[in-house]
């Protein structure tokens, strides 16, 4: 290879690799945004459920999910437990 070829080589090379951690930041970027957003539109999407839930009258109602956050159960309404029994009472 000719010297003189080494000096514009390096360049290109440092260009592209700067160019190449430009679209790897940017396709983050836009991956962590998509996901905010789809979270959002399941927060909203949930309390839309919820709110159509406390509208109808039901004796217990269960809401169970999972997502990234982890796994919950909820269960509202039904007989609900004693605070203290006769023999703690005592």
């Amino acid at each position: 290879m000719d010297e003189s070829m080494i000096g514009p080589l390096a360049l290109a090379v440092t260009f592209a690799g700067a160019a190449a951690g430009l679209v790897r930041a940017y396709i983050a970027h836009r991956t962590r945004w998509q996901a905010e957003r789809e979270a959002s539109a399941r927060a909203a999407a949930r309390m839309n459920g919820l709110m159509g839930l406390a509208g109808t009258h039901h004796d217990v109602v269960r809401i169970v999910e999972r997502d990234r956050d982890g796994h919950r159960e909820v269960e509202l309404g039904g007989p609900a437990a004693p605070l203290a029994t006769e023999s703690e009472a005592a």
